[in-house]
């Protein structure tokens, strides 16, 4: 506010000017870094190249010697769907193997910390799945009472399904690496909300 005095016909008028407000000077509110974290470039390209090779180490066991007969005869993995009931394990890897694909692959362009987060807890679900059915063939094969019928007689575990095994550490691994000091919200959601906070305080 300002004052300013005129003089007329012996008067003293004052006038006094209106200056207005100055501006808004509070600080912006500020996002807390904790709450605004999304996976690093590099650190997930990282996390899902290891997650990838993980993976793809699964795939490819499929196709790897499981079981080794005395005459000296390889059994794949999907070969031994077609001698022996797996059916109480097999749904749990192949659906693992299957949601692993899109978590890994979302993780991969979205950058977001949640499906990598996703990727290690059913990586390892599928791990665990994998070594139990694992212990079943190695006590099918080495024992006077197998536990699954119809493996070939003096039948050996070979190298295949350690290979599976180190896919899945893999993937949980990568998975795990990607989301390291990862905000599981979407950033555009937490921009928003940041920008409406602003407004209001404004307009209080």
């Amino acid at each position: 506010m300002g004052t300013t005095h005129a003089f007329h016909a012996g008067r003293v008028i004052t006038v006094t000017a209106y200056t207005p407000p100055s501006p808004h000077r509070s600080p912006l509110p500020t996002r807390t870094p904790s709450r605004t974290k999304v996976v690093p470039h590099v650190r997930n390209r990282v996390g899902a190249l290891i997650a990838v090779a993980g993976l793809a180490l699964a795939l490819v066991s499929l196709y790897l010697p499981w079981l080794r007969t005395d005459g000296g005869d390889q059994i794949t993995a999907l070969g031994i769907t077609e001698i022996i009931d797996v059916r109480s394990v097999a749904p749990v890897l192949f659906l693992g193997l299957v949601v692993l694909l899109f978590l890994v692959g979302v993780t991969a362009v979205t950058r977001l910390g949640a499906f990598a987060a996703a990727g290690v807890v059913v990586s390892l679900v599928v791990l665990a799945a994998h070594l139990a059915f694992v212990w079943t063939l190695m006590s099918s094969t080495g024992g006077d009472e197998p536990t699954l019928s119809g493996l070939p007689t003096g039948a050996s575990v070979t190298f295949g399904p350690w290979v599976a095994a180190l896919g899945f550490v893999l993937v949980a691994a990568g998975s795990a690496w990607a989301a390291r000091a990862a905000e599981y919200v979407f950033p555009d959601v937490e921009a928003h909300g940041a920008h409406g906070a602003h407004r209001a305080h404004e307009d209080g």
